[in-house]
């Protein structure tokens, strides 16, 4: 596979890479004048080009017939941040990576977390991106409270809430369809309160089981959007 680059205005037939990209391409990846990549600019947009300048600094590069890849099907992913955002961090990474299209922290009332920095895990994600090359970018929405949130119009066909309370739940894998658009909610270490769980239902959330373990929510959150893709 070519390497992979992300480029906003990818219709111009001549294009620079950023800095930090060309310092990779030509310090790290050895690319030289003449070797082909593929640029994207994250909204399905996506070209063969060649370098026709390999500076560290400012890569030339001349792009050849752009192509429109299909916008996936949503595939949502609520959560509480967790306290570390190392693990914040690895939820965003993995979770790109198994092709989760939108991204929606929310704070709960036993939330650990209750800011978050957007430009830190954009950063995650873009690089996610490229090392999975996709031709879409995941969008990660504003922090929101999980009350707003849950109660919002959403207009998505399949919606899980995920939570350890000894409640009447049901295995995501016999609910989830990878063919209509989904969303899982995934609560904090504390889990969800009952108050919460409540709403949930009251707007046609399923209560869904992701097995018999107690997971962190790193783990919760990749193991259920798994499943989800499947």
């Amino acid at each position: 596979m070519l390497p992979f680059f992300i480029i906003k205005d990818i219709e111009n037939k001549i294009c620079f890479l950023s800095e930090t990209d060309s310092r990779h391409a030509i310090k790290v990846l050895r690319m030289k004048n003449n070797d082909e990549l593929t640029v994207i600019n994250g909204f399905g947009l996506y070209g063969l080009a060649e370098i026709i300048d390999a500076n560290p600094k400012k890569t030339k590069i001349k792009i050849g017939r752009i192509r429109q890849e299909k916008k996936p099907v949503h595939l949502g992913l609520a959560f509480c941040p967790t306290k570390s955002n190392d693990r914040n961090g690895l939820i965003i990474e993995k979770a790109t990576e198994i092709g989760v299209t939108d991204f929606y922290p929310l704070t709960s009332q036993n939330s650990e977390r209750r800011k978050w920095n957007f430009e830190k895990f954009n950063k995650v994600l873009v690089s996610s991106v490229k090392q999975s090359q996709q031709f879409w970018t995941p969008k990660i929405h504003e922090i929101q409270n999980y009350y707003n949130f849950i109660s919002s119009n959403l207009g998505i066909d399949l919606k899980f809430l995920a939570h350890c309370k000894e409640l009447k739940k049901n295995k995501i894998k016999g609910l989830s369809n990878p063919m209509k658009s989904q969303l899982i909610v995934v609560g904090p270490e504390g889990d969800f309160t009952l108050e919460e769980l409540k709403l949930a239902e009251e707007n046609n959330f399923k209560m869904i089981s992701l097995g018999q373990n107690r997971l962190r929510t790193e783990t919760a959150c990749i193991v259920g959007i798994s499943i989800m893709k499947l």
